[in-house]
């Protein structure tokens, strides 16, 4: 999807924005250290009021450091490289919390600090996950056990958090603690009611830039109306003719929302083999007000949704979709945050460890970022006299109530400045644990090009950044191509909208091994220049790339077009539901992580050699043999995808 990418300061790194972990010499055992203290300059800004009152009791939090996330990746390629005599052994859900939960010296030696503290076994409960212990305390106790003083803060919005500027652990500690919350991590305060000074939040303003870029109704030809059947000639796609019951494609879906007739209309239209009234599974998480079979388009944005099952369900059908459904009407139309945290609430609901998942001084959801439910927010708006709730999501966050997908569709990305890096990490290793379970995540490689900042007004002067989620190494990135008239495949790009896939590389996760050759080669034989505005060590992006430019779609009642890799990162996603229906059906496993097959079977893509990915007037990256960061491997040939994944065991 290509969302608007909204930026915000970071520094590079492999620590949270916002805090630095403080390391030392070696200390003897017994002395207390500095273990994280708040970083002045990130943001938000917070001002500092008034201590904490002593009494106010606060649920404390200690991540402890998981187990074995520096195998991670090695464990990932040993059941996803086909060279592995593990391939395809996919781990169970309550092997990867046993592998990744912290030691039990980690769990015992922090219990017994807390005991020695005067904090009892009684009152300290270790969490479902494993990742943390949790006990009630007050602000003296705190302050007491972590060296430190607790401060009331105001924040950017007149929110007053409750946190310190540092504390401290005991030395023998610090190597078990991830961190403690709260503390530079701050909390929503249980302040004296004079300090009750929060700011009524702007309506978010509905977005006017749509996601699927829906254009006008053209010609018949396939470059300017790429229909299902012209869709299947492009990838020697024969019809579907299985359905696996457990094999349905799952389809990530925030703020957008599929109709029922825009459904039927393209199914009569452009699939006739699909009948009238087949609709997807509706998943819902945290979602309050539903919006089928409206036309409002103030509170609904049906290109996204319609594109998205357009594109599928001609390619899977008799396989069945499942849609699901993320976050409520606050959240998605009238937060300052709005549209900004991505994935992490639609985690929790696949995966109930998530919610507890301590990692790089992360545990759980990202008030910064991501949605916080029970949700009581209200809303004030022009020409109403009180404010009014506008659909919120009043029960307890989902935790583990859904079941993941063979294969997970998200076609929306943010440039990874966007995020802290702790954000990114912490969600990246969600979706190695997802693919040690046999799941393939594909996600869009987004529409802005080389994602340089304001690129349209900078002159091509700044960074290139990677987008989120596709610059974690464990998830598909899909780029867009456009056909051209004379039946020839090129980098999607319209320069009058202006748009173009997006490509390059990730300041923030290194290469990966399995793309090390491919990488190597680009930069031997096709080094772009661009100096300094890009990390040439970093994960390239995307990894492969589908159809974005002229597709068919129904939204709204009306025959229409769409662009960009919301667009394509479906119609990929669709590919691998047909290679698992195949698997399923020969008594094989699902696909899973699929990165390393591709990398080393090249020969089952169309390499794409024309177009670039610069946008207005801002050079970037060209498509070149082989492997580059804007196209990646390429185009690929069902057939031949197929033939490499049915060979496997």
């Amino acid at each position: 999807m290509a969302m608007k990418l909204k930026w915000r300061t970071v520094f590079v790194g492999m620590l949270a924005v916002g805090a630095t972990v403080v390391s030392s010499n070696p200390t003897p055992k017994g002395r207390s250290i500095a273990h994280e203290r708040r970083d002045t300059l990130a943001e938000p800004v917070w001002n500092k009021l008034d201590r904490a009152p002593s009494d106010d009791v606060f649920e404390m939090r200690i991540g402890l450091k998981q187990q074995n996330l520096d195998r991670g990746y090695s464990l990932l390629m040993d059941v996803s490289d086909p060279r592995s005599s593990n391939y395809g052994k996919y781990w169970q859900p309550d092997e990867i919390i046993k592998m990744f939960a912290p030691a039990g010296e980690t769990v015992q030696e922090t219990k017994n600090w807390l005991n020695s503290s005067g904090i009892g076994n009684e009152r300290v409960a270790l969490a479902a996950s494993k990742g943390w212990l949790v006990f009630n305390a007050t602000i003296s106790e705190a302050e007491k056990l972590l060296d430190t003083e607790y401060w009331l803060y105001e924040g950017d919005e007149g929110q007053i958090s409750v946190g310190c500027d540092e504390y401290h652990v005991p030395a023998q500690l610090s190597e078990h603690i991830d961190f403690v919350y709260p503390g530079v991590a701050m909390a929503e305060s249980r302040k004296p009611s004079n300090l009750a000074r929060r700011s009524e939040r702007p309506k978010r303003q509905r977005k006017t830039t749509r996601p699927g870029r829906v254009v006008g109704r053209q010609t018949s030809n396939c470059s300017a109306l790429a229909t299902p059947d012209c869709i299947a000639k492009m990838y020697n796609l024969p019809p579907a003719d299985k359905a696996h019951p457990n094999n349905s494609m799952g389809i990530f879906q925030k703020g957008s929302w599929y109709q029922e007739k825009d459904l039927d209309l393209f199914f009569q239209t452009y699939a006739p083999h699909i009948p009238q009234g087949t609709r997807p599974q509706n998943l819902s998480v945290d979602v309050a007000v539903w919006h089928y079979n409206e036309n409002d388009t103030y509170v609904s944005y049906p290109d996204e949704a319609d594109l998205d099952l357009d594109v599928a369900y001609p390619i899977i059908y008799p396989q069945t979709a499942t849609v699901f459904q993320v976050d409520d009407e606050y959240y998605n139309l009238y937060s300052a945050n709005g549209y900004f945290g991505l994935f992490n609430t639609f985690l929790d609901a696949i995966d109930g460890s998530y919610c507890d998942y301590s990692a790089y001084g992360e545990t759980g959801d990202n008030s910064q970022y991501d949605a916080v439910y029970p949700d009581n927010n209200t809303v004030v708006a022009p020409g109403k006299p009180e404010p009014f709730d506008p659909g919120t999501y009043k029960g307890e966050r989902m935790c583990g109530v859904y079941k993941p997908t063979n294969v997970i569709s998200m076609s929306y990305s943010r440039v990874e400045s966007t995020f802290s890096v702790a954000y990114q990490m912490r969600q990246c290793n969600e979706w190695m644990k997802l693919g040690l379970q046999g799941v393939t995540v594909v996600g869009s490689s987004g529409d802005s090009g080389p994602l340089s900042s304001n690129a349209c007004n900078s002159g091509g002067s700044s960074t290139f950044y990677a987008t989120h989620p596709g610059n974690c190494p464990y998830i598909t990135s899909v780029g867009g191509v456009m056909l051209q008239p004379n039946g020839s495949l090129a980098a999607a790009k319209v320069d009058e909208a202006p748009w173009a896939t997006s490509g390059g590389f990730s300041w923030y996760f290194p290469r990966p091994d399995y793309q090390e050759t491919a990488l190597s080669t680009y930069f031997s034989k096709h080094d772009p220049g661009l100096d300094g505005k890009y990390n040439s060590s970093g994960r390239g992006f995307p990894d492969i790339s589908a159809l974005g430019r002229n597709v068919a779609v129904a939204v709204l009642g009306k025959l229409d077009t769409a662009d960009g890799t919301s667009a394509s990162t479906p119609l990929i996603g669709a590919l691998f539901n047909r290679v698992n229906e195949e698997r399923l059906a020969a008594g094989k496993s699902t696909i899973g992580f699929v990165n390393p097959v591709l990398y080393a079977n090249p020969g089952i893509f169309e390499d794409i050699t024309a177009g670039d990915n610069g946008i207005c007037g801002v050079e970037a990256y060209k498509a070149v043999e082989g492997w580059d960061p804007t196209t990646g491997l390429g185009v690929p040939d069902y057939p031949k995808l197929l033939e490499v994944f049915m060979a496997l065991p």
